[in-house]
C-alpha cells in the first residue's frame, strides 16, 4: 500500500499541475477576447497589384464615398485622378493617394475569425459593411472587399473578399484609411508670396488689438526688411521679419472639415490672427488663424478653400509683444551715411559734423563738434566722437502711447541729415518727470522715451550715456584733453 501511495501522488500532483495549465490558457483567451472560432493566421487573403488597377472605390454604408482613376505613363508612374461621380476641381496630392491604394488593395489578415455561414455577420458589422472597397483591373476583374467593425480592442478590424466565405481581420490602419475624404487627398500649398513683388504686410492681433502695417523692402543680398508705417513710423526688428518669414513660407499639408456650427470650437468665428500681404501687381494674400488649440493654429485663407491646420511647430512669435517687434531705435543711421546731427535744449545748442567711409574713429574721418575736433581718446583708446554719436543715433523707446495727445512745445531736440540731404527731426515733449513723448518732424509718434535716454551720466561706462549728457560729456573731453586723450574722472577722483 505504501509504494501505490507513493505513486499515486506524483500521479495527482500532475493532474492538478494539467488543471492549472488549461484553466491559464482559458483566462488568457478570455482576457484577450479570442472567440472560440478564432484563429491566429497570416494569410495574403488578397493583393491587387496597384499597376493593374483601373480604378479603386470606397463607398460607405450612407452610399458615399472616394474613388480614384488610375493613368499609368510609359515609366509605369501612376497619376491618379477623382472617378467622375467624385469629381472636383482641386489640386490631389499624387503621392499620398498612392499611399492610400497600396494600403487598400492588399489584405494579410492576422486572424481567421471561421466560416461566415455560422457566424451572426452583424456581430462583425458585415451584415451591412462598414465600408466597401472596389477594385476595377484593366482586364474587367472587379474585386470587392468588405471590412466591418474594429474587434474590442480596437487593434484590428473584421473584413471578408467576396466569393470567399471566411471572416478576418486584419489591422486596423485599414478601417482607418478606409474613412479618408477628399480633404485628406488635397495638395499641400504654400501662399506664393515672393519678397521682391511685396508691397505692404498687415499684422491684425485681437489679444491686444494690434493692426500694425509695414512697407517691405528689399536689401542688397535680398532680404526683407520692414518698416512700420502705422500706427507707428519706425523699423520693425528682426523678430518681425522672423515671425513674416514663418508665414511667408508656410506650407498648408492638413486640411479639416469644421461644420459651421462647429467654427467657434476651433477660433474661427473670431480669429486670433490675420495677415495680409499685398502684392505690387494688386493681389492681396489673406490667412486667419486661430489661437494655439492643444498644438494646433486652425485657419483660412483667400488661396486655398475650406479650413487647415498647421502645427505650433511650423509657426512661433504671434504673441511677440509689440515692443520685441519694432526696432527699439527712433532713428538709427550708420555713421558712414550721416552728414549732420544738430541738437538744442533751452538755450543751448552744438553742431556734430561727421564725414568717414567706415568708422567714425577711424584715421581718415573727421568728427567736428561745434568746429572743433571730437576726435579725442581714452587711454584705453574709446573715441569720444563715437561715444557721441552711438548716444544720438540710438535713442530707444520706452514705451507706446497711442490714446495720447501730447501738446506743449519740445524742450529738447535733435535734426538729423543724412548725406543724401535727408533730415529727420525727433522732438521731445514733457510727459512726466521721467519720461517725454517722442516727435518725429513734427508728429507724435506713439512712443514714449525715458529721461535717462536724454540725460544719463554714465560715468565711466560710456555705452550708458545719454545723448545730452554724452554732448556735455564730449565739450568736456575736448576742453580738457592732454595730446588728444582725456580721461574721465572716477566718482572717488572727484
Amino acid at each position: 500500500m505504501k509504494s501505490l501511495k507513493s505513486l499515486l501522488i506524483p500521479f495527482i500532483v500532475m493532474l492538478v499541475l494539467v488543471g492549472v495549465a488549461i484553466g491559464v490558457v482559458i483566462s488568457n483567451s478570455k482576457e484577450s477576447g479570442t472567440s472560440e472560432t478564432e484563429v491566429a493566421s497570416s494569410e495574403d487573403v488578397i493583393t491587387v497589384d496597384p499597376s493593374l488597377i483601373s480604378t479603386i472605390e470606397v463607398v460607405r454604408q450612407d452610399g458615399t464615398g472616394i474613388g480614384f482613376r488610375g493613368a499609368p505613363d510609359d515609366t509605369g508612374s501612376i497619376t491618379w485622378s477623382l472617378m467622375d461621380q467624385y469629381s472636383s476641381d482641386v489640386p490631389l496630392n499624387n503621392s499620398g493617394i498612392t499611399s492610400w491604394v497600396y494600403v487598400l488593395s492588399s489584405f494579410m489578415s492576422n486572424n481567421i475569425i471561421g466560416d461566415s455561414s455560422q457566424l451572426d455577420l452583424a456581430e462583425y458589422g458585415l451584415d451591412d459593411p462598414v465600408y466597401t472597397i472596389v477594385i476595377t483591373q484593366y482586364n474587367g476583374t472587379v474585386n470587392r472587399i468588405f471590412v466591418g467593425n474594429k474587434t474590442a480592442d480596437g487593434g484590428s478590424c473584421y473584413f471578408m473578399v467576396e466569393g470567399n466565405p471566411i471572416v478576418y481581420t486584419v489591422v486596423t490602419a485599414k478601417y482607418v484609411y478606409c474613412g479618408y475624404q477628399l480633404i485628406d487627398f488635397l495638395e499641400s500649398v504654400t501662399l506664393g508670396i515672393d519678397y521682391a513683388s511685396l508691397s505692404t504686410v498687415e499684422f491684425i492681433r485681437a489679444m491686444d488689438d494690434l493692426d500694425l502695417v509695414t512697407s517691405c523692402t528689399l536689401y542688397d543680398t535680398g532680404d526683407p526688411m520692414f518698416t512700420a508705417v502705422s500706427p507707428f513710423s519706425i523699423e520693425c526688428s528682426p523678430y518681425f521679419t522672423s515671425l513674416i518669414d514663418k508665414i511667408v513660407n508656410l506650407e498648408i499639408t492638413s486640411f479639416v472639415d469644421i461644420p459651421e456650427d462647429m467654427l467657434s470650437d476651433f477660433g474661427l468665428d473670431a480669429p486670433s490672427y490675420e495677415f495680409n500681404f499685398n502684392m505690387d501687381d494688386g493681389r492681396v494674400v489673406n490667412i486667419t488663424l486661430s489661437s494655439d488649440i492643444n498644438g494646433f493654429f486652425y485657419g483660412t485663407s483667400n488661396v486655398v478653400d475650406g479650413y487647415f491646420k498647421i502645427s505650433d511647430m511650423q509657426i512661433s512669435g504671434v504673441d511677440t509683444q509689440i515692443m520685441m517687434l519694432l526696432n527699439s531705435y527712433l532713428v538709427y543711421y550708420a555713421a558712414a551715411d550721416m552728414s549732420k546731427i544738430t541738437g538744442t535744449y533751452g538755450d543751448q545748442s552744438f553742431t556734430y559734423e561727421i564725414s568717414t567711409t567706415g568708422s567714425i574713429s577711424a584715421d581718415d574721418a573727421t568728427a567736428n563738434l561745434n568746429y572743433r575736433n571730437a576726435k579725442v581718446f581714452t587711454s584705453e583708446g574709446r573715441s569720444f566722437a563715437a561715444i557721441l554719436y552711438e548716444s544720438l543715433i540710438t535713442i530707444s523707446v520706452s514705451d507706446i502711447d497711442l490714446d495720447a495727445n501730447p501738446t506743449g512745445d519740445p524742450v529738447i531736440e535733435f535734426t538729423y541729415i543724412t548725406n543724401n540731404y535727408e533730415t529727420l527731426t525727433l522732438s521731445f515733449v514733457p510727459r512726466d518727470n521721467n519720461s517725454y513723448y517722442a516727435f518725429l518732424n513734427g508728429e507724435y509718434t506713439s512712443f514714449v522715451v525715458s529721461s535717462s535716454e536724454l540725460f544719463n551720466d554714465g560715468g565711466q561706462n560710456t555705452y550708458i550715456y545719454g545723448a545730452w549728457r554724452a554732448y556735455e560729456l564730449t565739450e568736456e573731453a575736448i576742453d580738457n584733453a592732454v595730446a588728444g586723450v582725456y580721461d574721465i574722472p572716477s566718482e572717488e577722483a572727484a
